[in-house]
């Protein structure tokens, strides 16, 4: 599973990889986080850059609004789950994010987002699978 991570600050960006890796080890899936510290690294990525599977925005302030605005315009398809100190739980309800969370992020918040990614994936599979 591949999951492109952003947050600005070194110390949170670390956490949130540690949880990040926990949640996929607890569903026996293993991840490759990508972090992105820079504003301008993660938007480029988002244009032209690689696949993933998952997108985590953890920033504060509005900066968090403007990166999923251009996220879900550039990859209508993308898996986000999104963590702000400001409470965007309305957009994200009309981005269609997978989770919207407050910072600071919780790991049993984490958790409870990542389960619930895992079973939604376990769901389309099993469609996919019975649709054969």
């Amino acid at each position: 599973m591949r999951i492109a991570l952003y947050n600005e600050n070194p110390g949170e960006l670390k956490a949130l990889s540690g949880q990040l890796d926990r949640c996929a080890r607890e569903y026996l899936r293993f991840a490759e986080i990508v972090p992105y510290a820079r504003q301008e690294d993660f938007c480029s990525m988002v244009r032209d850059g690689p696949d993933f599977d998952l997108f985590v925005v953890a920033q504060d302030g509005t900066f968090s609004l403007e990166v999923v605005e251009l996220l879900r315009e550039a990859r209508p398809q993308a898996r986000i789950f999104w963590f702000s100190d400001l409470d965007f739980a309305l957009r994200a309800y009309r981005y269609n994010a997978d989770w919207f969370g407050r910072k600071p992020v919780a790991l049993p918040a984490m958790q409870k987002a990542f389960g619930q990614l895992v079973r939604h994936r376990g769901q389309l599979m099993a469609q996919n699978a019975n649709a054969l």
